[in-house]
């Protein structure tokens, strides 16, 4: 993918300027140094227009006088029906330029568009489109240099860059303020690359947290699955063998745990959680609490239910009971709070067999 730096600015002798602009004389040939060092860096150029009251005219002769530049490195973006012909050199070296014709007829859809495509904007000089531009590129995180020492919208962007948020340090800020010299234009090149190097670590970081947080997921996911297999397992398994207090309490302990844990981790991933861990403890104690709360009830009836066959069919409470405790275990623990039974029990009291 090829790199894409947009200069963009204005030093318009005709104009006003807030703040005003410094050392006009001295903005042609600093844009020309930025677009021949832009251009053995190997970066392409985006321009709009060829009117001399903006800084893209010296940009684009800056960034020719270099031999190294590929075929349609120079992307020219104009409203419909309004082409630039006038570049420096089109004439002459025609395959540099690769000229874009957008839809509309106005000059700020194909500009504000063509920002979501550039790697970095140099910004010089300017006024309000410029500011606007400066604002933009911090909102969405497009590196910027802000060249403050020729005033204009590039200084009040680089006054916010030192409040706000973006891509680059402090101490790259504190250079963008220095005066222009001679070698200032390797430093927008050398800025503005570190800047997206920043960015695409900070991307390729929050792909592997991404990535990370769906591993989890999945294997929360597994696991639910499995423990919610192991909570059906008990109703065969319970079935399978001679009734016995002993089995049928090992059978509806184990299924309202597993059941109780299944369910938290369903609503976890329901929620696009990420504390598994933390989620199945609540959930099994969840299932645990409103477990003993439904059983108790049923032995307060039925002394004997453990030993006989309704323990079997009291499992398929027990299951449904602890899933459901564990996906709203937070309503389980807020009745806790108010001292309330977390489920009541069935109507009627459960049989013998």
């Amino acid at each position: 993918m090829s790199k894409l730096i947009a200069v963009v600015g204005s030093a318009d002798p005709g104009r006003t300027y807030e703040p005003v602009l410094t050392a006009m004389e001295a903005v042609p040939q600093a844009c020309e140094e930025i677009g021949a060092a832009l251009a053995e860096a190997g970066y392409d150029l985006v321009v709009y227009s060829s009117e001399a009251q903006f800084v893209e005219d010296s940009v684009v002769t800056g960034y020719l006088s270099r031999d190294v530049v590929a075929p349609g490195s120079v992307q020219v973006r104009s409203p419909y029906g309004h082409g630039e012909r006038d570049f420096p050199m089109l004439a002459e070296r025609p395959e540099a330029f690769d000229v874009r014709h957008e839809s509309g007829d106005d000059w700020e859809s194909s500009y504000f568009r063509s920002l979501r495509e550039v790697q970095g904007v140099v910004l010089v000089g300017g006024g309000r489109s410029t500011m606007v531009t400066g604002m933009v590129c911090l909102a969405f995180g497009i590196p910027v240099y802000a060249i403050a020492s020729f005033g204009g919208a590039g200084r009040r962007v680089w006054e916010v860059m030192n409040r706000a948020s973006h891509h680059a340090t402090s101490a790259e800020v504190s250079i963008m303020g220095a005066e222009w010299s001679s070698g200032a234009a390797g430093h927008v090149v050398e800025l503005l690359r570190a800047q997206q190097e920043r960015k695409d670590e900070l991307r390729r970081q929050e792909a592997r947290t991404e990535s990370r947080a769906a591993w989890r997921s999945a294997v929360g996911i597994g696991i639910g699955l499995l423990l919610l297999c192991l909570g059906l397992a008990m109703i065969p398994l319970t079935y399978a063998v001679d009734a016995s207090a002993t089995i049928n309490l090992t059978g509806l302990v184990v299924g309202a745990l597993a059941t109780g844990t299944s369910g938290a981790i369903t609503r976890n991933a329901f929620d696009h959680g990420e504390h598994w861990a933390r989620t199945s403890a609540l959930g099994m104690s969840a299932g645990a609490i409103s477990f003993l709360l439904f059983v108790s009830a049923q032995l307060a009836a039925s002394p004997e239910i453990l030993t006989g066959e309704g323990a079997r069919r009291l499992l398929f409470f027990v299951l449904t009971v602890g899933f459901v405790s564990g996906f709203t275990f937070d309503a389980v623990y807020g009745r806790l709070k108010q001292a309330e039974p977390a489920l009541p029990a069935p109507p009627g009291p459960a049989n013998g067999g």
